[in-house]
């Protein structure tokens, strides 16, 4: 029984394809075939150990028997794209979780884990109804400027939706859903395109802090706590062009003269700047907001 077989369960169920294990071959005998003491045994370790991953292993089980010797291939299916990372449960995801590298496994590292995880399935959390809300929570200008861009976009989509009346578009859009007689904005609906969704969700907002050294807690040479500091609210799209623009007007720049022109370069570049704020924004787990 290898002793870190549920190692290999995990990365060979977060790659793509799966993986078979082999056991009754030896590696530090030339590969050569040695059998297994007793399959059955063997068998019931493995299946023990299929149960401690999360989520739980489905393996298959192939005996076979070659040159007199009894050998087991194990099948380790790989696991579906919206339960990655497979990991053992013992452990937690963060130092259970493998892939394989080479003839090797790995424990993955936490930008590998990150990208497994936000390539998920699309949550459910986010047709959920707000039940408190109404169809004038949403802003119907911004609605209607997203189904003039899907007519450019997605050509398709749009002739699905153009003749039908603008609340069945909603629902369509999956922005609003039924309740009763009533119409009500989902979760995602309210976040993207809500007026004010701060009003059902106090704790949806992104904090904007501009320290004066590296460590929070430490005061600035005028006993000054922070730089900046701004409670950013709104839909996603308002507080991700807001949190952009606070972080640009707090970055330094340099100008460069070249001959008659001129040339400003930002501390940081720009397009790292907002793919780390919508990064941040829009993988965020809404979820817990249920």
């Amino acid at each position: 029984m290898p002793p870190k077989i549920r190692d290999t369960l995990s990365s060979f169920s977060n790659k793509a394809g799966g993986g078979i294990i082999f056991l009754g071959i030896d590696e530090n005998e030339d590969y050569n075939i040695v059998g297994v003491y007793d399959i059955e045994d063997l068998q019931k370790q493995i299946m023990n150990q299929t149960k401690e991953m999360e989520p739980e292993v489905r393996a298959e089980f192939v005996p076979m028997e070659i040159d007199g010797k009894n050998i087991l291939a194990v099948i380790v299916p790989e696991c579906s794209a919206d339960l990655k990372p497979c990991f053992i449960k013992t452990k937690g995801m963060r130092k259970g979780s493998y892939i394989r590298v080479a003839d090797s496994d790995e424990l993955m590292n936490d930008y590998e884990i990150y990208n497994l995880v936000v390539s998920r399935g699309q949550a459910k959390e986010d047709k959920s109804l707000v039940l408190d809300s109404s169809l004038e929570d949403l802003d119907h200008e911004a609605i209607n400027k997203l189904i003039r861009n899907i007519k450019i976009a997605k050509p398709k989509f749009y002739r699905l939706i153009k003749d039908i009346p603008y609340e069945e578009k909603l629902k369509k859009l999956n922005l609003v859903n039924q309740e009763g007689e009533s119409l009500i904005p989902t979760l995602a609906g309210l976040l993207v395109f809500g007026l004010y969704p701060q009003q059902y969700f106090p704790s949806l907002g992104v904090t904007f802090l501009v320290l004066p050294h590296k460590e929070m807690g430490m005061l600035g040479p005028r006993g000054e706590r922070f730089l900046d500091n701004k409670k950013v609210e709104g839909s996603i799209p308002e507080i991700i062009d807001e949190v952009e623009t606070l972080i640009m007007r707090n970055m330094k720049q340099k100008t460069i003269i070249q001959g008659l022109s001129r040339l400003d370069i930002w501390e940081y570049p720009e397009d790292a700047i907002r793919e780390a704020v919508r990064n941040a924004v829009i993988h965020r787990d809404y979820s817990e907001l249920m």
